[in-house]
């Protein structure tokens, strides 16, 4: 069952909380095959006693099995750990605190690596002036993710951040990624999520900025509201060295020094250490700001401005 659900040796001593007994079984069966709907019907029958429509929709909403649409027919293929992951730790949040913290953070070490190994490729083509971008996303202001909303016309829904959720680096609010993807494999299509209309988006939107979330959107499936110490895409960017690139830096941050009446809002909201206070006096280095904005939406004297990147 290991190779057939690519179990990395960081998730050896937890994979049987990550699966069921007979999740095992089934996967140790399919042995990385595809099959017809009908066809693993069959299969589960002859392995299990459960009822295997029923087993076919949870292990399929656990991201135990995928979804693969082959010519317009839809085949099912087991799954992996890097895919179980992110469900698990959102979904049964109190069996991943659980585990050691030594456990899961070799875990989320793992996954921000795979994470960033599977950008390289595109890293490469960027280099050889093929694409600009890692991946459609960006860096958007309050106002801008405001607006983004009331263009959507999808359903959108609200799950747990997959980001703050495995790695756990901080007690900011989880329930934040606001995602309009309904497409197979996605949470929605699994029978995740908390239908939402745009102007509980809003409110969402607006309680992440509140609390020192910055937004991000990847303009075909997610609003992301995240943090600097548990953002993947962040941390992968750290890692093959993307700044400013992924996500994309839209604008660069002015501070006047001589307006700052030296609050430390900023500061308390920077999510990258660009803005500090130190002996009573707030600091900032442009060389540690990514471009985020959020500092500007909570300086209440306006000291804080944004210049538009030229492209």
């Amino acid at each position: 069952m290991i190779e057939y659900f690519d179990v990395p040796e960081e998730a050896l001593s937890i994979i049987k909380l990550m699966l069921t007994e007979n999740e095992m079984i089934l996967i140790e069966a399919m042995k990385n095959n595809e099959y017809t709907y009908d066809k693993l019907v069959e299969l589960i029958k002859g392995k299990l006693d459960v009822d295997p429509e029923d087993f076919i929709r949870d292990t399929y909403k656990r991201a135990v099995i995928n979804k693969v649409d082959k010519d317009g027919e839809i085949m099912y293929i087991s799954s992996d750990v890097y895919t179980r992951l992110a469900f698990f730790a959102q979904y049964e949040i109190d069996v991943w605190k659980s585990i050691s913290k030594e456990d899961r953070d070799k875990l989320d070490k793992w996954y921000v690596n795979r994470y960033a190994e599977g950008a390289m490729p595109r890293l490469k083509e960027i280099q050889e002036g093929k694409r600009r971008l890692i991946e459609n996303a960006h860096f958007y202001t309050l106002e801008e993710t405001l607006d983004l909303i009331d263009d959507i016309e999808k359903q959108m829904y609200v799950v747990p951040c997959n980001c703050k959720s495995v790695a756990l680096n901080c007690e900011k609010p989880k329930n934040v990624c606001i995602l309009f993807e309904h497409g197979i494999n996605s949470s929605w299509d699994r029978g995740w999520g908390r239908a939402v209309t745009k102007e509980e988006a809003k409110e969402v939107v607006k309680m992440a900025n509140k609390n020192g979330l910055m937004h991000t959107s990847e303009a075909e499936h997610a609003i992301c509201n995240c943090d600097g110490c548990c953002c993947y895409p962040i941390r992968a960017s750290e890692i093959i060295g993307t700044k400013g690139i992924w996500p994309e830096r839209l604008y660069n941050v002015v501070w006047d020094e001589e307006k700052c009446v030296n609050c430390g809002l900023c500061a308390r909201v920077c999510n990258f250490q660009a803005f500090t206070k130190i002996d009573k006096r707030v600091v900032f280095d442009k060389e540690k700001c990514w471009g985020c904005t959020i500092c500007k939406d909570h300086c209440p004297v306006g000291a804080i401005t944004l210049e538009k990147v030229n492209k």
